[in-house]
């Protein structure tokens, strides 16, 4: 789903793509790197969902340019449509600690509470600060406050356990 919108948001080409995903910084929240993007897109030329053309490139050897077939518009339609149907919560590593955490000793709990706190507030200045750089259309700052939702509610969570640090270790 993700090349293909990235194809339909009108990226060309795979380095446009991965240049996209660096600067959107998609990686935090979808698993695609530069072999993922290449790879699907040769599975999407194969499988008749996408046009390719080769072009002259002015810095090196020849390009592929991607465009969506019909039959892949409808299918990148369908799996985002799809997508948003899921019932799937956030996942996150960070959660299933949070769940653990009153296993470790108090005070190491504590320290890797604070760790992490300290941790996702600078990633919230960061979104916040690179949101106001980079000018984000209406969909990327929705995203990015989305984000910055979910960071301030999980630093909520584990202030919240830090207050009942008295009751660790837990025992299931």
């Amino acid at each position: 789903m993700i090349v293909l919108a990235l194809i339909g948001k009108g990226l060309r080409y795979g380095f446009e793509m991965e240049e996209f995903a660096r600067r959107s910084r998609m990686r935090e929240w979808a698993k695609i790197g530069m072999s993922t993007i290449y790879k699907t897109l040769g599975q999407l030329e194969r499988e008749g969902f996408v046009l390719v053309e080769t072009e002259e490139s002015d810095k090196g050897p020849r390009r592929k340019a991607y465009e969506l077939t019909p039959t892949g518009r409808d299918l990148m339609h369908q799996l985002v449509r799809e997508a948003l149907r899921s019932r799937e919560s956030v996942y996150s590593d960070r959660i299933a600690g949070l769940v653990f955490l009153p296993l470790l000793p108090r005070n190491e709990g504590q320290e890797a509470l604070g760790e992490t706190i300290s941790a996702l507030e600078g990633v919230d200045k960061d979104l916040a600060s690179r949101a106001d750089a980079e000018a984000l259309d209406a969909v990327g700052s929705i995203v990015v406050q989305y984000y910055r939702d979910i960071y301030a509610a999980e630093r909520k969570a584990m202030k919240a356990l830090s207050g009942i640090a008295e009751e660790w270790p837990l025992a299931f």
